[in-house]
């Protein structure tokens, strides 16, 4: 029998394939003329992009600020280049020959570059042998641009026709196909490859991205005075290369979308990747942030360089950091000194930075030594839980505020910013970030905080407030409306919200709702148990009113906080497209069944788990309405038994009468 089994199975099984086969071929030739039919054009900034079928090359609507971002920086930093004139001929000359400068001079020039304060071209005499045009400043040329990861050219595009003082961008894609998406595009766009009578010179490229960065590195190669990295998830792969390719005094401009790494959800691919521990909280989007600038400025130190972030924000569902790097041995010692641990309470969330090292004054120099530690208990002093550590995470400056200024006096220039969609986005993040304390690492969330203490939230300008009239500084953060940064201690923080429980207005409010008893053992328990050591003040301060202000100094509305838009998320390459074009053009577009497919087994496990519970809860149902008819049964049934032996006045007993049926009984 199996001797024949396996023999029809021979004769059935290719004439089955052959059919499944031809239809697959049919369908996507099909799908191949109907997609051919029709080109798509996509509309961004002064770029146009054209794909030849809705199923191009990838392109990510939700992406619109960052690009938009890029151009805004870019535009200010290529200012900022040519106002910043390059080192003198005499100056390399005698750098050459005389070697680096005393030991004294290098540790003031590494203080200088560490505080972020750019170094001044010496004024000494030119030698003799040189020219005396030659110690005169030289004019900087036009910035060279790397789009590392081009995909379908639109970066590229918008910096070559948005951007002024460009010398040429580079465009590289590792896919075939999206080179000559890009090449096409580049060409309708009016840039032409290799030159032309536009200033900016485009160029585009197939390879390795990693292996370009590599390539790029002296003495070899020419390096890139921007280079822009945006990859689909984690841009790690590509940092080592990436800081040894970007010229000195250079802009690194790096996107990661792998926030739940970032954020904590997978910390051993957070270490595997970035080289740092995440711990869950209110604040993981900005340590995402810090996890970042520290796994950059590590692979800068490898190789003798710095960083000085002049911009890191979060938006929607990913991070982007502008970082310049510069070279010098004295600085890259003060690294150590940029990151901290982090330990965090694995009840309440309180937490505590620890420095990785410190800076000692020797009296005739300046020494870097490690930390002292741990700046917490084993258990947490404000509820008794443990302590989690984390990191290491860059707790110095995330961003350049004169930087941020000048971007947001562009930003207020409406005409000179009409070809960024997002403007009134931008606008209102660059505000919050502007008012972040820049020497204040993460922050807590008020909310959050008022939950551990099961206690309704208070305004948010009185829980400002009574820190300010402490003596406190505060703001909040652009990564989240309820945070509270502060450079108060922790516990100031605890006795503020103790204070608030104790007042009238609080004990109204949770009137409200349904009271329970704290359990002796959690950790609202423990806080509520403390005195604090300062009564707090919730009258408002107009410091604060002005933050928290929907306005800018002009009157203007500014939306700070907007919601995320209505296609959300980093995509896929299969349904990219079909955020772009609308509900009608993605039903077209998804015609061929892949993103169809893919809508089908979104979910498909809950909808299995849930629609066994829907099985299991009916069956349960469908047993007690059994039990329970069975019971009414019976107790008809003795009913009638009782009725039937109880005779009359004649001692005749009654006929017997039919029981009831079990629906009528139920």
């Amino acid at each position: 029998r199996h001797s024949r089994l396996l023999v029809g199975l021979r004769t059935t099984r290719p004439r089955l394939l052959r059919g499944v086969f031809a239809r697959r071929v049919r369908a996507r030739s099909s799908t191949l003329m109907s997609d051919a039919a029709e080109e798509v054009q996509v509309k961004e900034g002064q770029a146009t992009l054209y794909f030849a079928s809705k199923k191009g090359v990838f392109y990510n609507p939700p992406q619109i600020p960052n690009r938009d971002l890029s151009v805004l920086v870019l535009q200010q930093f290529s200012e900022m280049w040519a106002s910043q004139p390059s080192k003198p001929a005499a100056d390399r000359h005698r750098t050459l020959r005389q070697g680096s400068a005393p030991a004294g001079s290098r540790s003031e020039a590494g203080r200088r570059s560490s505080a972020g304060e750019a170094s001044e071209p010496a004024t000494a005499e030119a030698p003799a042998s040189l020219p005396a045009s030659a110690s005169k400043p030289a004019a900087r040329r036009g910035l060279r641009v790397l789009d590392a990861l081009s995909a379908s050219g639109l970066r590229t595009i918008r910096y070559a026709k948005e951007v002024s003082g460009l010398r040429e961008v580079v465009a590289n894609d590792v896919d075939p196909v999206a080179h000559q998406t890009m090449a096409s595009n580049f060409g309708r766009n009016g840039l032409l490859e290799g030159g032309g009578e536009q200033s900016c010179r485009v160029t585009s490229t197939v390879g390795d991205a990693a292996a370009l960065l590599y390539a790029s590195r002296p003495p070899a190669g020419e390096r890139f005075d921007v280079v822009d990295l945006d990859p689909y998830g984690t841009a790690s792969p590509f940092l080592d290369g990436a800081v040894q390719a970007v010229s000195e005094g250079g802009l690194l401009m790096v996107t990661c979308t792998d926030m739940a790494v970032l954020a904590g959800a997978y910390p051993e691919a957070c270490f595997a990747k970035y080289g740092a521990w995440p711990l869950k909280g209110k604040h993981c989007h900005e340590q995402g942030l810090r996890i970042l600038l520290a796994c950059i400025d590590s692979h800068a130190a490898r190789h003798g360089r710095y960083i000085t972030p002049l911009l890191s924000v979060h938006i929607n569902f990913y991070v982007r950091v502008f970082v310049r790097l510069r070279s010098s041995k004295a600085a890259v010692k003060l690294s150590a000194t940029k990151v901290s641990h982090l330990y965090q309470c694995a009840r309440c969330d309180s937490f505590a930075l620890q420095p990785l090292a410190r800076v000692v004054d020797k009296g005739t120099h300046e020494k870097v030594v490690a930390g002292v530690g741990p700046p917490v208990e084993r258990s947490c002093e404000h509820c008794g839980g443990v302590q989690h550590v984390g990191g290491p995470l860059w707790t110095a400056p995330m961003h350049d505020h004169e930087f941020v200024e000048k971007l947001l006096a562009k930003l207020q220039d409406e005409e000179g910013c009409s070809n960024l969609g997002s403007r009134k986005r931008l606008i209102g993040m660059l505000t919050s970030v502007a008012e972040e304390l820049p020497d204040v690492p993460l922050f807590t969330s008020l909310s959050a905080m008022c939950g551990v203490m099961h206690l309704p939230c208070p305004q948010t300008v009185g829980a400002l407030s009574a820190l300010v009239r402490q003596g406190y500084r505060v703001s909040r953060s652009h990564t989240d409306p309820s945070a509270i940064k502060t450079d108060a201690p922790q516990r100031k923080v605890w006795d503020m919200l103790r204070c608030w429980a104790k007042r009238p207005e609080c004990e109204a409010q949770k009137g409200k709702k349904k009271k329970e008893p704290l359990s002796p053992t959690s950790p609202a328990a423990a806080i509520l148990a403390a005195s604090p050591e300062e009564e707090a003040d919730f009258r408002p301060v107009p410091e604060v009113q002005r933050m928290l202000s929907k306005k800018d100094g002009a009157g203007g509305k500014v939306g700070k906080f907007l919601p995320n838009p209505e296609q959300w998320g980093p995509g896929s390459r299969g349904t990219s497209h079909a955020a772009a074009f609308g509900a009608a053009e993605a039903a077209a577009a998804a015609s061929n069944g892949a993103v169809d497919k893919r809508a089908q087994n979104q979910g498909k496990r809950s909808r299995k788990r849930r629609a066994a519970e829907a099985a299991a809860a009916a069956g349960e149902a469908a047993a007690g309405e059994a039990a329970t008819g069975e019971a009414v049964a019976g107790e008809a049934a003795a009913g009638e038994e009782a009725v039937q032996g109880d005779g009359g006045d004649d001692g005749a007993a009654e006929p017997p009468r039919k029981a009831p049926t079990l629906d009528r009984a139920v």
